[in-house]
């Protein structure tokens, strides 16, 4: 078996032309395909595709996981204007005519795993194109291959009885081959399972004269294999792969015959098969007759018995497995011990420069590297590095790592692998990131993310696994990691948040439920327009189910921030917010959980983005929502946060003039005056907890000229942002045209009254003293400014000068 040398430490540079043009024709198919009407996709005419963009497409497909299947298939039909050389197609959909029109490119190499629609007619298009094919993989596809042939046995009982089922039985005998590939170097079939004819494996194997690779691990015959005496048809085997195989110890003979066999793999992953009668003698008959034997693989066997079981040593060797003794001179290059009895691979002399073990870090990599292609030995690994880690004792972390995310990308449908390796991650990532290795790039992170979320859409309904999941996310650095798969991430988290709301599973929504609330805080733009809506409509379930339990929690609470967080400066959020009866909700909360100030102050966050959206204004309109947000102005709940977010959103609706006020009760002058009674009774020096991206909405409202109370909510905004985060808010309000407005603001108070023109009020003393603060403030922090830049270029000179 070849040593995995894929890995998942890659540099961190930009995806090749070929690959990102790739990607962009598998997402738009219309521009080198077209669709014909049966749905079947088909090359344009004048268009011609080399190789290298041929095998891209299928390279692309696989790792984004998207199906293979007829319709695609069918823009390869054209042999002569697109060319493929190797085929590897995994978990697809392709049925026997889909595979025709890739076969018939004549291949060098096939790999065909888990392609379930697959017959014995994809098996005869191979035979039809198999003159150029050397290598051929079938893993989890066995269909492929007939399960019989006419049995050779009279007596038998289990003839079929229908003549046209006894001639395809008999028609592989009458040609004499199963596969027909003359030029046949590599033949890999796993766990085939033959149910009549005591000569299939003959007929198989002297077809393929040239075969020097043959893996059969988990071969079975119900009427057995008579020895493995068909091995004696492939003289020229140096690599014999036989895992798992239980007439292997019955095969000695066999086995001694192999004269060019170079390695040799007898392990067994069943206890049952690995217990051979003499396993000294077994193996020492095979090392004796095996004279080009580099390399052995024994595990889960007896074969590495120990002394005490023949007797004590007595040939005075330094060898402590009997039947290895002869290899002390001439070491093998590799010997696989993993999980033999008598814990083997503990022992100190063992003639082998590379073993494969359960007793030392080192071995238990090699055993992971070499066993990639068996999902029920990888288990056995990753619990045996678990293990280890949980000890500490771990020293090769990034090939820990390596092994652990690759085994998690190849068997994302095997549960107990992903529950290993997920545990693993979630251990080992805080001291990728601690230790600041270089390796631990922006693609490795992008890959290790997408092999997990893989992972957690394949087994969502898995509570620990989402738990796992949601665990391991959080040891990357968010949002920063997990923006590069921003609507994947938020998916998942979505779905987590909705579904796993049991009692049992309140710990896996809460992180989920934090999760995106921690990312949609830190996204804009597209991204948040993208995923608003899904993100608006499930936290409101979320809301709604928890008033049916009458639960107000941790989940509920977040839920409202994140709907504050999505609603911000996207007006398709806050109008979806309201399409979906939000503010109905908004009363019942508050109705029902009176007493949670952080559940209000989230809720208030979020109708303050819904009023500064002048469609969704008139919607608030009712006498309902504007009697509780009036009412909530006099709130000293949460310092003044609540009273500050009712009189933004009352600002917001009063701003659009007496004529939009389409409601007798509450009044718009009585809720004007309650509004100033707030602003006057709000301590200018409050220290906030607070985060406004932009202040655009606030500094829109500084034009209203017509309502001076919405001028003074406002101004008071601002004059206390700039107070207390000055080198944040002093800035952001200049270049977004607030301290112009405001300057306009106080010239035009001034300049009032001075022509005696209005008479004067409160409201505009109060907006005139506002102003000059928020001034001042930005001024005293430019110049602040100016004298820090003053000094900073007077050193530079100084240095300049020295």
């Amino acid at each position: 078996m070849a040593q995995q040398n894929k890995t998942i430490w890659v540099e961190n540079s930009p995806l090749s032309l070929l690959k990102l043009t790739t990607k962009y024709c598998i997402k738009h198919k219309e521009v080198f395909t077209e669709k014909l009407p049966c749905g079947s996709l088909k090359l344009l005419d004048s268009l011609y595709l080399p190789l290298e963009i041929c095998e891209s497409l299928f390279e692309i497909c696989q790792e984004e996981h998207l199906d293979i299947d007829d319709n695609f298939t069918n823009i390869f039909a054209d042999f002569q204007n697109s060319k493929l050389r190797q085929l590897t197609i995994c978990n697809s959909s392709v049925t026997d005519n889909g595979m025709r029109c890739l076969l018939g490119h004549n291949l060098k190499k096939i790999s065909i795993t888990n392609c379930v629609k697959l017959t014995t007619q994809t098996l005869e298009f191979i035979n039809e194109c198999s003159d150029n094919l050397l290598s051929l993989s079938i893993d989890n596809t066995f269909q492929i291959f007939p399960d019989y042939l006419s049995t050779a046995n009279p007596d038998s009982e289990d003839e079929f009885e229908d003549d046209d089922q006894e001639v395809i039985e008999n028609i592989y005998e009458k040609r004499h081959y199963i596969l027909k590939a003359p030029r046949l170097k590599n033949l890999c079939i796993k766990d085939l399972y033959i149910v009549q004819g005591r000569n299939y494996f003959n007929v198989l194997c002297k077809a393929l004269p040239n075969l020097s690779h043959l893996d059969l691990s988990g071969l079975m015959h119900s009427q057995g294999l008579q020895n493995l005496k068909f091995l004696l048809n492939c003289p020229n085997l140096v690599s014999l792969i036989l895992h798992n195989v239980k007439e292997v110890k019955a095969a000695l003979n066999t086995l001694c015959q192999m004269k060019k066999v170079e390695h040799l793999d007898i392990s067994q992953f069943d206890e049952l098969y690995g217990d051979f009668d003499q396993p000294s003698e077994f193996l020492e008959e095979i090392i004796d007759n095996l004279p080009a034997l580099k390399s052995l693989d024994i595990s889960g066997t007896n074969l590495a018995a120990d002394y005490s079981n023949i007797g004590g040593r007595c040939d005075g060797k330094q060898c402590d497995i009997p039947g290895l003794s002869r290899r002390i001179e001439n070491p093998l290059d590799f010997l696989g011990l993993y999980k033999t009895h008598h814990e083997a691979s503990r022992r100190q002399h063992i003639p082998a420069l590379v073993i494969s073990g359960n007793s030392s870090e080192e071995q238990i990599l090699v055993a992971g590297r070499r066993y990639h292609d068996r999902p029920m030995i990888l288990e056995n690994v990753l619990d045996d590095l678990m293990v280890m880690i949980r000890q500490e004792t771990c020293k090769n972390l990034e090939e820990v790592v390596d092994i652990t995310v690759l085994s998690m990308e190849r068997y994302c449908k095997e549960k107990k692998v992903q529950r290993y390796a997920s545990a693993i991650l979630y251990y080992l990532l805080p001291l990728l990131t601690q230790n600041k290795y270089m390796v631990f790039n922006v693609s490795v992170k992008q890959k290790m993310m997408g092999v997990l979320l893989d992972t957690m859409v394949e087994h969502k309904e898995d509570t620990i696994l989402m738990r796992n999941g949601c665990m391991v996310l959080w040891q990357f650095q968010v949002p920063q990691d997990l923006l590069c798969l921003y609507e994947r991430v938020v998916d998942i988290l979505l779905y987590i948040g909705e579904h796993h709301s049991g009692e049992d599973d309140s710990y896996i929504q809460r992180a989920a439920v934090y999760l995106l609330n921690g990312l949609v805080c830190h996204v804009d733009g597209e991204q948040k327009k993208a995923m608003g809506i899904k993100i608006i409509d499930t936290m409101l379930r979320i809301v709604r189910n928890k008033l049916d339990w009458k639960l107000c929690d941790d989940v509920m609470e977040t839920a409202w921030s994140a709907m504050w967080n999505v609603t911000d400066e996207t007006p398709a959020n806050s109008e979806r917010f309201l399409d979906q009866h939000g503010m109905e909700l908004f009363l019942q909360c508050k109705e029902t959980f009176p007493n949670r100030l952080d559940l209000l102050r989230n809720m208030m966050g979020l109708l303050g983005n819904v009023a500064e959206v002048k469609e969704c204004r008139k919607r608030l309109m009712t006498s309902a929502f504007v009697e509780e947000f009036s009412f909530l102005l006099d709130s000293q709940t949460d310092g003044i946060e609540v009273s500050y977010n009712a009189a933004g959103v009352l600002s917001h609706m009063a701003s659009d003039g007496p004529e939009a006020w389409t409601i007798t009760c509450p009044a718009r002058d009585h809720v004007l005056e309650r509004l100033v009674r707030a602003v006057n009774r709000w301590d200018i020096n409050t220290k906030r907890n607070i985060n406004y991206r932009s202040l655009c909405p606030i500094i829109g409202l500084l034009s209203v000229t017509e309502t001076r109370e919405c001028q003074l909510w406002a101004t008071w905004a601002i004059a206390n942002l700039t107070k207390f985060d000055e080198p944040k808010y002093c800035p952001l309000v200049e270049q977004e045209g607030g301290l112009k407005y405001i300057k306009e603001i106080i010239e035009e108070i001034i300049s009032e009254g001075l022509a005696n023109t209005c008479k004067p009020s409160d409201v505009k003393e109060k907006l005139l003293g506002l102003g000059q603060r928020a001034v001042n403030n930005i001024e005293m922090w430019k110049k602040r400014q100016d004298q820090l830049n003053d000094e900073e270029n007077l050193i530079l000179l100084l240095e300049g000068q020295n």
